[in-house]
């Protein structure tokens, strides 16, 4: 129950921080949109009222269209305008692109090279917001930013481009209602947000009422889903039994051979400093090693001769049909691999698969040097057993190819008998 509530506890946190940290984010990112909607309705005020001063003054002759009695009469207009805090930065360029008119009387006849102005003669309206700073032409602006609108700049009654007007905008004068819409943004933002935590809240206070309710009913389901697992794996070994000993009917020898490889395993573990659960793992693996060999003839197991290729082929699938059997039976999955691959060589020579050096599961590198060893010191129906001296040369010639060096080191320091 305590942990539980813990979750239950945790859940609520981290709902409110995700709902706020949410909420926040829509927010600003809204906020910044609607702030760009608000920018760019200045700026279109500022592109019509542009556009309709410059066209009040133009002359009706296109080729005469910006005289110097048109230019002077803007101006003056343009001078009206910007008298007061009303300063605004004026500029008109004709379809050349030579500045015929300007605030900055300077760069009258001057030929300005900005990208803007190419999409601004295409018939583009640009609105941006810059910055002043650095910036001689924005050097009468006192705002740190400005609108700066590019507008084409058409013949009176027609769609005909003769020019651009370029018009620059102090930000100060939008920037109070770009912070209105931001905080009308940000008002059900946050009302949505604590109505979100509040519903929160209310099912998480359910669900504690729910868990409290039903604690008696879960215990007790725990304890049918305990007793139901304990029948499985008393049916699970109960198969396991039979098919020891339905390979124990076949051979005998496979029978006491896993017995001996497990006890040298064992021997091996504790050399090797290997924690309880590896060697419980290695253990067992030991004991069914061999149980694959349930599906070999007994005329190959009991053979007294050497075998065939052809008999040696059906001997090489044994680890990997007593995988399969133990794939089937869920708390052995520990000891798949280790049956799989205890026939793997360290110099990749091995079967059922190939693999070399630390690609071999290590407690299948420790079965194979006890699997090895235990066969060679017990006698076979084609052979009989060599001393244990003798078995301790075999494995000192075969480390660094068929065994891990370091596992028959282990071995023949600590696991042999008079080592």
């Amino acid at each position: 129950m305590d942990h539980n509530k813990d979750v239950l506890r945790k859940i609520r946190l981290w709902g409110f921080v995700t709902i706020m940290v949410v909420g926040v984010v829509v927010a600003v990112v809204v906020g910044r949109q609607v702030q760009l909607v608000v920018v760019r309705g200045a700026g279109t005020v500022v592109a019509s009222g542009s556009t309709t001063l410059v066209q009040s003054c133009l002359e009706l002759d296109p080729e005469a269209a910006f005289s110097p009695a048109s230019l002077s009469r803007l101006s003056d207009l343009v001078s009206a305008r910007n008298a007061g805090d009303n300063t605004m930065l004026f500029r008109v360029m004709d379809s050349s692109g030579h500045v015929v008119f300007s605030t900055m009387a300077e760069e009258v006849g001057e030929e300005p090279e900005e990208v803007e102005f190419e999409s601004a003669f295409a018939g583009e309206t640009r609105i941006d917001i810059v910055d002043t700073a650095g910036n001689d032409a924005l050097g009468n602006i006192a705002d740190e930013r400005a609108i700066e609108v590019l507008v084409p700049l058409t013949e009176p009654g027609t769609d005909t481009i003769i020019g651009v007007v370029e018009t620059y905008k102090p930000y100060s004068q939008v920037a109070a209602s770009a912070r209105r819409a931001a905080l009308i943004v940000w008002i059900p933002v946050v009302i949505g947000a604590l109505v979100s935590y509040a519903g929160l809240s209310w099912v998480l206070n359910r669900a504690t009422v729910e868990v409290r309710e039903h604690q008696v009913e879960v215990a007790s389901l725990n304890d049918r889903l305990h007793d139901s697992m304990m029948t499985l794996e008393g049916q699970a070994l109960g198969t396991l039994q039979a098919l020891s000993a339905a390979v124990d009917e076949k051979d005998s020898y496979t029978a006491r051979h896993s017995l001996g490889v497990t006890n040298w395993a064992h021997l091996i573990g504790v050399a090797a400093g290997l924690t309880p659960v590896e060697q419980a793992t290695l253990e067992r693996a030991g004991l069914l090693h061999d149980i694959g060999k349930i599906g070999v003839p007994e005329s190959v197991l009991l053979k007294p001769d050497r075998l065939t290729e052809e008999e040696f082929a059906q001997i090489r699938q044994h680890p990997e049909a007593g995988a399969r059997i133990l794939e089937t039976i869920p708390f052995l999955d520990d000891i798949v691999n280790v049956v799989r691959y205890h026939h793997e060589r360290w110099d990749g020579r091995g079967y059922p698969e190939g693999l070399a050096g630390e690609q071999i599961p290590y407690l299948a590198r420790v079965l194979a040097v006890a699997d090895a060893y235990d066969a060679m010191t017990t006698d076979r129906p084609y052979r009989e057993a060599i001393s244990a001296d003798e078995a301790r040369r075999e494995l000192l010639a075969c480390s660094g190819s068929q065994f891990d060096p370091d596992v028959v080191a282990l071995f023949v320091r600590g696991g042999l008998p008079g080592a």
